[in-house]
């Protein structure tokens, strides 16, 4: 879709008030903000770490500072719903910047690195310490996954959970619980239906991860099984994470294509998260489900410090290059990762430029050239022809440099940077 020239119609208000001289404006974006079906060559005022106005010109007097775009892409501060960021908590997980803010994504959303024994610290040391904006889905077993495989099973308490679950809606967006051997081989799928209960008394969503890890022996019917029976406990909302796995375990077979009772979970609304890690995406997986219609609901990482400096995670703005190149649209890909996991997140005021909104925002090149994208573990190559580079995250108004660290380009192929959408 071509940019097209912003109208106040379609952008905002386009008359400010003339005492105002604003903090910021960024010149000649182009504009991609799926909540207002925007994409448009726009100019973005900031003030007072709030969106204070887009227009087709604002004139450069109006503000402190002016950083002229020359019509790379703006959208809405990028959102993963699924990371690892309690540093130092959980033994693999990322510092919060790294994912956030270095990354062009201005908020994240921890899967359930922490239980509730140690969620106060976690919320002490990582949430009200990072720059980037962090919440999480506090994992059912009470600690977490600070220790792997999860232990605590029988110690929880399931209202002490609920009684903190009630005060700290502000940070806590859900439950998480993965469906690993301990999990998938009790055959009355006994802690998924306590996670469920527990969700549905707290009003949240659960996540579930899928996917053993290798080492894990469970059978493949065993696996069928579970998932045969797990996918129909989920309700709208609840998001089943790892959707293109090709580990042990996955809802997506080379055999036998999707399971039926994943496209049925999909149609009654549960949320399909993408999280491919180094070892949860295989591309070839991806387009069996894609072209049966299995499509991301929300785009995530499942960014640790394994995984973020490659050779195939990198960074949100990597997955979201992914699948452009598998057949997504760049507005898809962008309300996949502001609007969707904002409303997931049930956070209104995130994933949208509108006006008094706080000012999130990521500045994106896009560049040229022959990329080599990998899915990790899978073992498979794609070689495409555009990466979205994020140079710019642009928090509450506050400037961080960003980059997504991704560097395999294809030897001998000279890298260019096209400017404009």
């Amino acid at each position: 879709m071509a940019p097209r020239i912003c109208r106040g119609s379609e952008a905002g208000p386009q008359e400010f008030k003339n005492d105002i001289v604003f903090d910021l404006l960024l010149k000649d974006g182009t504009v991609i903000d799926p909540s207002q079906n925007l994409h448009a060559l726009c100019d973005v005022v900031i003030h007072q770490g709030k969106i204070a106005g887009i227009a087709p010109t604002i004139p450069s007097s109006r503000a402190e500072r002016v950083i002229d775009l020359g019509g790379h892409l703006l959208t809405p501060g990028l959102i993963d719903l699924h990371t690892h960021v309690a540093e130092h908590f959980m033994p693999i997980a990322a510092n919060a910047e790294e994912a956030g803010v270095n990354s062009g994504v201005t908020t994240v959303c921890d899967a359930g690195s922490v239980g509730y024994a140690a969620y106060n610290a976690f919320k002490h040391h990582i949430v009200s310490r990072a720059e980037t904006d962090v919440f999480c889905f506090l994992h059912l077993s009470p600690t977490g996954q600070m220790i792997s495989p999860e232990i605590c099973w029988e110690s929880l308490d399931t209202q002490r959970l609920l009684d903190l679950l009630a005060v700290e809606k502000q940070t806590i967006k859900g439950i998480k619980i993965r469906a690993n051997g301990q999990l998938v081989a009790n055959p009355n799928l006994t802690m998924l239906r306590v996670a469920r209960e527990i969700c549905a008394q707290a009003g949240l969503p659960l996540m579930i991860h899928i996917g053993l890890n290798f080492e894990e022996k469970v059978a493949g019917q065993t696996l069928s099984d579970f998932n045969r029976r797990m996918l129909p406990l989920l309700e709208p909302g609840d998001i089943l994470t790892h959707t293109y796995t090709s580990r042990p375990g996955g809802v997506i077979s080379a055999d036998t294509g999707v399971l039926p009772e994943l496209r049925e979970a999909m149609e009654r609304g549960v949320i399909l998260d993408a999280a491919p890690a180094k070892s949860h995406f295989s591309f070839p997986l991806a387009r069996i489900g894609l072209d049966a219609g299995i499509l991301p609901t929300v785009l995530s990482t499942d960014i640790t410090r394994t995984n973020y400096q490659g050779p195939a995670l990198f960074s949100l703005p990597v997955v979201m290059s992914k699948f452009l190149a598998l057949g997504l649209g760049l507005e898809d890909v962008v309300a996949r990762t502001t609007i969707v996991p904002a409303q997931i997140l049930k956070e209104p005021q995130r994933g949208s430029l509108l006006p008094g909104n706080p000012a999130d925002l990521t500045i994106f090149e896009r560049l040229d050239g022959n990329f080599l994208f990998s899915d990790g573990i899978a073992g498979n190559t794609l070689v495409v022809s555009q990466l979205l580079e994020p140079r710019m995250a642009i928090k509450d108004g506050q400037i961080f440099p960003a980059q997504s660290r991704f560097r395999n380009h294809v030897p001998g192929e000279e890298v260019t940077l096209t400017k404009g959408a």
